[in-house]
């Protein structure tokens, strides 16, 4: 018996079945976000094929405690040759006692890859973002050229 067929689907079927496409597709658009590679200097290699720096040291400024502490770096025109801290006071190392530990270790990495654009490995993810992004946006100053 060859008929047509009639399907009845009353409101709260609409909208349960609105609601899980939804979920569906704002879940793949979270996953390709988190999957997919970030764009520029995903590699120490990345960077060195971009540009080089205009030689010079250029800071990025950190508040701690009402207090401006600067992260420094020092480039060539081909490589980045230190980052330090500059100006923390006394007070400021005791209330932030990983800051220059974790700037040192962070400044190992970058100079051992030659490149911000890392995976900092640490047991401190905030303080070590922190110094991070700091060393990132003084890096972004020394660039000769845009990219």
């Amino acid at each position: 018996m060859i008929g047509t067929r009639i399907f009845v689907l009353q409101m709260k079927d609409l909208i349960r079945i609105g609601i899980f496409a939804l979920l569906g597709i704002a879940l793949v658009i979270l996953l390709l976000v988190l999957l997919l590679p970030r764009g520029r200097g995903a590699t120490p290699e990345d960077d060195q094929a971009h540009g080089r720096f205009v030689p010079g040291t250029y800071a990025s400024t950190i508040v701690l405690n009402s207090e401006p502490v600067q992260v420094r770096v020092t480039v060539s025109e081909e490589d980045i040759l230190m980052i330090y801290l500059a100006g923390m006071d006394d007070v400021q190392r005791t209330f932030y006692p990983l800051f220059e530990p974790r700037m040192q270790d962070l400044a190992e990495e970058v100079l051992r890859y030659q490149s911000a654009y890392i995976e900092p490995q640490t047991d401190y993810p905030v303080t070590t973002g922190l110094l991070h992004e700091a060393i990132i946006a003084a890096l972004r100053m020394a660039y000769a050229v845009e990219y």
